[in-house]
């Protein structure tokens, strides 16, 4: 299980590497920086599940609360549900799926991007949902997997002030290796394979 968790931080990692900036200003907000932010918080819920044995279900409750590098915080609310199965004797994952469904509460955050310092609230919030199904392994998906982060957020800092729409589909190769993602972070399209 603990694989498959892991395998959410290196997802986040490579498909966070590919997002573009909108100002070509490098002294200005990187929205790869913003949703980083955003998409680490949501998946912070992980770092609090144990090992499970055989076939059983998913139900977490997720309430979370991630505190920014000078103030502030995210709030995430919801759960992941779903059902895996393991065999007892590995623990290996023999296969399952999960079913995310989280909304994040923003509230002062601060984070820094290029060296400058930001503060992000929700526009009213943000919404992280997706399906993930998990192949023998866990390191590869089944077809369905996918994931969205959708929302509003209005960031301020040194010469910036802006409400930005984030409108995101991320799909995952069956592999477990790369995927595509899809739509628009402000108004600007994203579209890109990693």
């Amino acid at each position: 299980m603990k694989k498959t968790f892991i395998l959410f931080g290196l997802l986040a990692f490579i498909v966070m590497s590919g997002c573009k900036k909108k100002d070509a200003d490098s002294n200005t907000l990187d929205d790869k920086d913003m949703i980083n932010e955003i998409f680490t918080a949501g998946m912070a819920w992980n770092a609090k599940v144990k090992a499970i044995k055989s076939t059983v279900p998913i139900n977490i409750q997720v309430d979370n609360t991630v505190p920014g590098t000078a103030g502030g915080t995210i709030h995430v609310l919801g759960s992941v549900t779903g059902s895996m199965n393991v065999d007892d004797e590995t623990n290996a994952i023999l296969s399952g799926t999960m079913l995310l469904g989280l909304t994040e509460t923003i509230n002062d955050y601060t984070f820094v991007s290029n060296g400058k310092t930001y503060t992000m609230n929700g526009a009213p919030y943000i919404s992280l949902t997706g399906t993930f199904t998990l192949l023998p392994g866990g390191a590869t998906f089944g077809t369905a997997s996918s994931m969205q982060i959708g929302g509003g957020v209005q960031v301020s800092g040194p010469d910036y002030d802006k409400t930005i729409n984030i409108q995101l589909t991320i799909n995952i190769n069956a592999s477990g290796n790369g995927g595509d993602v899809n739509g628009t972070i402000g108004g600007v399209a994203v579209n890109y394979s990693f």
